[in-house]
């Protein structure tokens, strides 16, 4: 994977920015929080997962920032459709077991001053409650020293009914240390991340 310096280019931004035309002529999108996203240096990208329209759903949130998003393996398998995915940044990775290569370029992503996107509960959760967090983005973000920023995207479960409202709802970065993650470190850092992006989803449903 050629990563390039500037971490955005020419195809991954009129990409963004016609499913962003598509996206809000369709539906209702409510970004909020995006003050707590950084105008530069690396940062982890952590949301909740309910639709596969998340990852477009979530970069509509940053502006001139490229998201470099680790996508299951099964999406690259399409020649063309891998073109794509790779042209706007994302990257495969093997799930079930520890894929170090997807590790490697999570981690120089990271070392380069990108946005690496990482879904934690590493699949689609088809109901209102979040579902078990995995240990790559705390296990990345303790070895690298990165902070996370918990997302909430609330509504995209039953998405094609048109008019929708939606929400994009950036948190406050958590600042994590870099340090050796263990069992223990890695489950204490996935029960704060999951409470911020909780407490983003119960906020905004209690004003609505």
């Amino acid at each position: 994977m050629n990563l390039k310096k500037t971490s955005w280019n020419a195809f991954a931004a009129t990409v963004r920015f016609l499913l962003k035309i598509i996206f809000v002529n369709i539906y209702r999108i409510d970004v909020q929080g995006q003050e707590n996203i950084p105008e530069k240096g690396s940062i982890i990208v952590a949301p909740n997962h309910k639709s596969y329209f998340d990852p477009p759903l979530v970069s509509i949130a940053f502006k001139k920032r490229l998201v470099h998003y680790m996508a299951k393996a099964e999406l690259f398998k399409n020649p063309f459709f891998a073109k794509i995915l790779r042209i706007c940044g994302a990257f495969p990775v093997k799930r079930g077991r520890v894929d170090q290569g997807a590790i490697r370029t999570a981690v120089k992503l990271l070392k380069d001053g990108h946005i690496l996107g990482i879904f934690p509960e590493g699949t689609r959760i088809r109901k209102e409650e979040l579902g078990k967090f995995h240990s790559g983005v705390a296990s990345i973000a303790m070895l690298t020293g990165t902070s996370i920023l918990p997302i909430a995207v609330v509504g995209s479960m039953t998405m094609p009914k048109r008019g929708k409202k939606l929400a994009i709802l950036v948190g406050k970065p958590v600042q994590v240390n870099k340090e050796k993650p263990d069992s223990e470190k890695i489950k204490i850092l996935n029960e704060k991340v999951k409470s911020e992006i909780e407490k983003l989803i119960k906020d905004y449903n209690d004003k609505q």
